[in-house]
Formats: C-alpha cells, structure tokens, sequence
C-alpha cells in the first residue's frame, strides 16, 4: 500500500531515506510497526502522539512525546486536534487506539493524516518501551 501523499510526504512526516524502511504496508488506518518505532526513535516531533489510556495507565509509563486525551475524553476534545502534523493513536494493543481512530473519522472527517498503532505495548515509568505485533 501507498502512502496517500506520496514518498515526499512519507519522507517529510517519517524522517527516512529511501533505502531505510517501506512505506506502510498494512491498512491505511494502521501504521506499520517498524515504521513507527523509527518514527518515535528518530524524529517524534515530527507526529501528533496521542496516548488515548486512561489517566491512571498513562501516569504509570507513556512515550516520552505522547499527550494523554483517554478515549472518553477525545470527542470533548476532538475540536482541538490540529492537522499541522500526522496523528498517531497509541494504547496497549490497538484497541483504544483504534476506537479512537474511527471516533475521529466520523467526527472530524477533515483531519486526514491521521493513524494508530495496532500493536502490543508495554510502557515503563522510566519511559522506555516495548512494541510487538498483537498475538
């Protein structure tokens, strides 16, 4: 599958180089694992990481760039999301984050970079991190 923008636009939002990884080869709503974990690695300000948990799991371990707006939250909040970078949904395994995803499809359809992670992530106080595929 292709990045929707094109390359140029999955180089600019990504940081890679055309040898460093493949574009996104799962859904469109998806974003692949690898490309992520280099997303969040070497350039996470170049996203819009939105740790949709609840407060509690948030406070006990999140990624570093990550804002917490937890899933019964984000349509009070959806009004305030920009477009000026991608946004990215994350939670423990893909399924809040993929709520929320859809919940911004129907709500704020304008907004169109917008992808989750569906993967399995544990997080640490000490903001370290770990990201499988979901069993």
């Amino acid at each position: 599958m292709v990045f929707g923008a094109g390359y140029p636009a999955w180089k600019k939002i990504a940081g890679t180089t055309a040898s460093a990884v493949a574009i996104n080869t799962g859904d469109d709503e998806a974003i692949d694992i690898a490309i992520f974990k280099k997303i969040i690695s070497q350039n996470p300000d170049s996203i819009q990481l939105i740790d949709v948990r609840d407060k509690d799991e948030y406070a006990a371990g999140h990624f570093k760039s990550a804002v917490n707006i937890p899933t019964d939250e984000l349509e009070k909040q959806i009004k305030t999301l920009s477009d000026a970078k991608p946004i990215i949904f994350v939670c423990n395994t893909g399924a809040k984050s993929g709520e929320a995803y859809y919940m911004l499809q129907d709500l704020r359809p304008d907004l169109k970079k917008v992808q989750y992670l569906d993967a399995e992530c544990t997080y640490s106080a000490d903001g370290t991190y770990n990201i499988q595929k979901p069993k």
